[in-house]
């Protein structure tokens, strides 16, 4: 979808200050709009908006109140974030000045759902091999990233050269890396 038509979808929608469309499961950035220019690292944001509505998922899951209806709010200081997945391989991230009233928030994304999907390829998603999932994971969420693929060699006693091409992984080490992210990022399980 040419970025041009992200903005026509919203042009009308006068809350919004940008929208963000994320590839799920990978969570990486498929087009993103904003009103002004913000010194957001789009790719960056689209990730953890995608990794929000996934831990949102898992976690409805284990209450058992999961849905396809599910949409996750986040209400700071200055903006109004809402999440909704759009069928199953994309998510919507829209921001909106926070005076916005709720009301008026699902009435413009339900509009902007609607436009939305259409203009959405269509794709099977083809799972990634799970080594890459978890070091691109631990990547992006574990303290002192640059040093991360040595802290995991350090806990797996795989070498930084098996690391660097974790599709090739077996699995025992897949198993052992995995190990070793949670214990990494202090976590029960990585839910990807």
């Amino acid at each position: 979808m040419p970025k041009s038509q992200l903005g026509e979808l919203v042009s009308d929608l006068p809350p919004i200050q940008a929208v963000f469309v994320t590839v799920m499961p990978d969570c990486l950035l498929y087009d993103s709009w904003m009103k002004s220019e913000e010194d957001w690292e789009v790719e960056d944001v689209a990730a953890y908006f995608g990794d929000l509505v996934r831990a949102n998922r898992e976690g409805l899951k284990s209450l058992g109140s999961w849905s396809d209806e599910m949409q996750v709010t986040i209400e700071s200081a200055d903006k109004l974030i809402v999440m909704r997945e759009i069928q199953k391989s994309f998510v919507c991230s829209c921001v909106f000045e926070q005076g916005t009233a709720l009301g008026m928030v699902r009435l413009h994304l339900r509009r902007l759902l609607e436009r939305l999907p259409p203009l959405l390829p269509t794709f099977e998603v083809e799972e990634r091999p799970r080594g890459v999932r978890i070091l691109e994971f631990l990547q992006r969420y574990a303290p002192d990233p640059h040093a991360v693929l040595l802290r995991a060699s350090l806990r797996t006693g795989l070498s930084l050269d098996q690391l660097q091409s974790p599709a090739d992984l077996e699995a025992e080490e897949v198993e052992r890396l995995e190990a070793a992210a949670t214990r990494i990022l202090g976590l029960r399980a990585l839910n990807l």
